[in-house]
């Protein structure tokens, strides 16, 4: 029998199994005695590299930034102010086009209202010569009067004179009874011609006064015969039309059937801009209060807001097109509770005058633009806006060891994030502010800085004001989340 076959022959033995068993334990037995001892190698841990920029001191002007929506200064729902058919429409009255002030635009039906100018004209004349002869009646009456007073001296007179003749008998009685008579006729023309001296003012009077009505009824007239003529009231854009050519319109009311066309002006657009309540609340602390001590006296509350040293740029929000300036009018009439926001009335002049193709397109009626509200220039401390974290920035102090620096009353510039220097703050000039991303960002420990040349010649940029571009990606830009403020 062979070797291989003896050994199929002992393993179908009672004493294979243990045998076997007890050999693979002295066997692992013998592996672990003879392995090396294990030696723990300690490695040190790594510092994590961060890049920083040194907090600088810059005389720089605090803003806040707003949104709202353009809107004419003026708008204009034009009516007929007289009813007639439409005669004429200018051949461009269409939605959207431009007109300049005085331009007509369209007529209404003046025949009628010509008859009713020359009725007034005439009129006009027949009062004047009524008031022209009543003028001369009181003239003749007047000088009447006064010769019938004359007459009547030399009637009592000749009276007083036969009345003594007739006592010595050289004057007849029926002849002084003639005499007498003449004297009471006299007496009577005299006293008519004074009732008619009281009289002749008060028709004169009401002579004048139906004057003055047919002036006023001329100047009616000659003003309905106007406004059958529609010009542009101003440099404006028409928005609407609602007439057409021979269209029978009414004149006046809230009828439909007089509104002519829609239009608005051009000279200036205001936008009611609205800001975080609490932005503006640390933005108008910069504000002198001196200015607002004697606001009852001030002309008005845009001289009062322009005596602040407010500048105002609007922009597209996309940025797309070049800013416009414009001016602070006044404030909005109310807060807006569910948003929190203050509203500022701004203004923008003559943007159609200002337009750049390509560049900066005229302000429409509804569109949605950035306010920048820029308060007087004022020493600050400079960060870049994506250093903070949840109100806090993360600096670098002399051991290199990273501190959590909690901020408050914290103002914007742009991309730039100021605080005010001359209030007591955790953070200072020169401190070393980290800007890269760093997780976790713990309280003590310790880190390598690199300065970052390129943010900060980027802040440089926006300091100056040179252009306002956004970071180029590179390897010591930050990211835009707030990972390190967990």
């Amino acid at each position: 029998m062979s070797f291989i076959g003896k050994i199929k022959m002992w393993l179908k033995t009672k004493v294979a199994f243990p045998v076997i068993a007890i050999a693979g334990l002295v066997l692992m037995f013998l592996i672990v005695k003879l392995q090396p001892d294990m030696k723990h190698n300690p490695v040190t841990s790594l510092i994590t590299p961060v890049n920083y920029i040194k907090v600088v001191s810059h005389l720089i002007k605090p803003e806040i930034i707003g949104y709202g929506v353009v809107k004419p200064d003026m708008t204009l729902q034009a009516k007929a102010e007289v009813s007639g058919r439409v005669t004429y429409i200018h051949p461009k009255l269409k939605k959207g086009e431009i007109f300049s002030q005085g331009t007509l635009l369209l007529t209404i039906d003046d025949k009628d209202y010509l008859l009713q100018l020359k009725q007034a004209q005439a009129d006009l004349l027949v009062n004047k010569a009524n008031l022209q002869e009543m003028t001369l009646t009181i003239e003749n009456n007047e000088l009447e009067r006064l010769l019938a007073l004359e007459k009547l001296q030399v009637r009592n007179a000749e009276y007083a004179r036969m009345l003594k003749l007739s006592k010595t008998g050289v004057v007849s009685k029926s002849s002084l009874n003639g005499e007498k008579q003449n004297l009471l006729k006299q007496k009577q023309e005299v006293q008519q011609l004074e009732n008619k001296k009281t009289i002749l003012p008060s028709t004169l009077a009401v002579m004048k006064a139906q004057l003055e009505i047919s002036k006023a009824k001329l100047e009616k007239s000659q003003r309905d015969l106007a406004r059958t003529q529609i010009p542009m009231p101003f440099n404006g854009r028409i928005s609407e039309v609602y007439t057409e050519l021979n269209q029978y319109v009414s004149a006046g009311g809230l009828s439909s059937s007089g509104q002519l066309f829609d239009a608005f002006t051009l000279n200036k657009v205001i936008i009611n801009a609205q800001f975080p309540l609490e932005q503006f609340r640390l933005f108008a602390q910069n504000f002198n209060k001196d200015a607002f001590e004697n606001k009852q006296q001030a002309p008005n509350m845009k001289d009062v807001l322009q005596s602040l040293g407010l500048t105002v740029m609007v922009q597209d929000p996309r940025g797309l097109f070049k800013a416009w300036p414009a001016t602070v009018e006044r404030f909005s009439d109310n807060l807006d509770a569910k948003s929190r926001t203050v509203g500022i009335m701004v203004s923008v002049s003559d943007s159609y005058k200002e337009v750049l193709p390509g560049t900066r397109p005229p302000l429409l009626e509804g569109m949605y633009m950035k306010v920048i509200l820029a308060g007087k220039p004022k020493n600050m401390l400079i960060l870049p806006r994506f250093a903070l974290h949840n109100k806090q920035v993360f600096i670098i102090d002399e051991m290199n060891l990273l501190q959590r620096v909690d901020l408050d009353k914290l103002q914007y510039h742009g991309d730039l994030l100021l605080v005010d220097s001359t209030k007591e703050q955790t953070i200072k000039a020169n401190d070393k502010v980290i800007i890269s991303d760093v997780f976790p960002a713990v309280n003590g420990m310790e880190v390598t800085p690199i300065l970052d040349d390129i943010v900060t010649k980027q802040m440089m940029l926006w300091l100056g004001e040179e252009s306002t571009p956004t970071l180029s990606s590179h390897a010591s830009s930050p990211p835009t989340s707030n990972a390190g403020a967990k």
